[in-house]
């Protein structure tokens, strides 16, 4: 009996979001929660949000909300979606007034 061969290919659909960062002197975490609730990507931990970058979060294809807190802020996380598309947002302000905006790709 001979062995036969085979080639299986694996296509892995994705989303992600474009952040960009522009606050003043903060330290921020933006992840990503599935519908249930589960961290599927993003920031385990603070990280400097005070340079003007740009950054890409890729994740499954899946429903997700997208969330931000800054660090020694007394405002709420705040949370965005549901979405099901690849989407754009901005974090921008201080510690105390900041924003977590949804902007065009």
């Amino acid at each position: 009996m001979k062995l036969q061969s085979f080639l299986l290919t694996v296509l892995f659909m994705s989303y992600g979001i474009d952040m960009h960062f522009s606050m003043f002197l903060c330290r921020c975490r933006i992840w990503i929660e599935d519908s249930n609730g589960y961290r599927i990507a993003g920031d385990d931990s603070y990280r400097d949000c005070s340079a003007r970058i740009d950054e890409n979060i890729s994740f499954p294809d899946q429903t997700y909300t997208a969330h931000a807190k800054v660090e020694g802020s007394f405002e709420k996380q705040k949370v965005r979606g549901p979405f099901n598309e690849n989407t754009c947002f901005s974090i921008h302000g201080s510690v105390d007034k900041w924003k977590f905006d949804q902007t065009s790709c």
